[in-house]
């Protein structure tokens, strides 16, 4: 559990470095929040991607291409309680949390090949999942992403649930390495209090040309060119 000093809760209900890691047909890039600025932290700089900072009225969409479940703004906090939640660093803004035994499900309109959020004091016992239909494609835990920000920055031992440490909360990206590993839901869960993020990110994929239709469309410029050609020398 964290130790916080309480503080007023509203319920409204760049980086110094990169390291990656390959596993399970993900890409998993980190980055520390030295940067980060306030009063909205770390953001995705992935090119094409799309941020959900859950600062609107509405909260979590519910609507849209990206819908979460719970939607609105009943896991949405602005603040830290001591025991229940913690501010991500350098947040001043509202973020998601995920208490002991609660999920939060993002539901897309179709397949995407990235998706990214701001990791508050990363615990062992968070974890996201990456699901195609009902098929799960890859799961990561707490453990897993401080054992790579402890390899990429040269850490003296893994560092957990600190709010105030910027090797403990980190942007963390997810690619997905091949289109059979592109994803249409994501599910952050948390069985011990908490799970704090902020600025998911997402990037939905591009459709992959069918070979036959992309010969076709050669073979129909190509008698384009050539009845234009023959039009000309009428």
């Amino acid at each position: 559990m964290k130790a916080l000093i309480a503080v007023g809760l509203g319920i409204l209900t760049t980086s110094v470095g990169v390291g990656s890691a390959s596993a399970s047909g993900f890409t998993t890039d980190v980055t520390s929040s030295v940067s980060c600025l306030a009063p909205d932290s770390c953001k995705s700089q992935v090119a094409g991607a799309v941020t959900i900072d859950f600062n609107s009225v509405a909260g979590a969409p519910s609507t849209g291409f990206a819908q979460y479940s719970p939607s609105g703004a009943a896991q949405l906090f602005f603040g830290s309680v001591s025991g229940l939640s913690a501010t991500p660093f350098k947040n001043e803004t509202k973020y998601l949390t995920l208490n002991k035994g609660q999920q939060a499900v993002v539901s897309f309109g179709g397949l995407v090949d990235y998706f990214g959020l701001y990791w508050g004091s990363i615990d062992t016992y968070n974890s996201i999942e990456f699901k195609q239909g009902a098929t799960s494609l890859a799961t990561f835990g707490g453990q897993q992403i401080a054992n790579l920000v402890k390899e990429k920055y040269n850490l003296p031992n893994t560092q957990f649930a600190s709010w105030t440490n910027a090797y403990t909360n980190v942007y963390v990206d997810f690619f997905a390495n091949s289109v059979d590993k592109q994803f249409d839901t994501v599910i952050l869960r948390s069985t011990g209090t908490a799970f704090e993020s902020d600025n998911h990110a997402y990037r939905a994929a591009r459709p992959v040309p069918v070979p036959g239709m992309a010969l076709g469309l050669v073979a129909a410029a190509g008698m384009l060119v050539a009845k234009r050609k023959k039009a000309a020398q009428a």
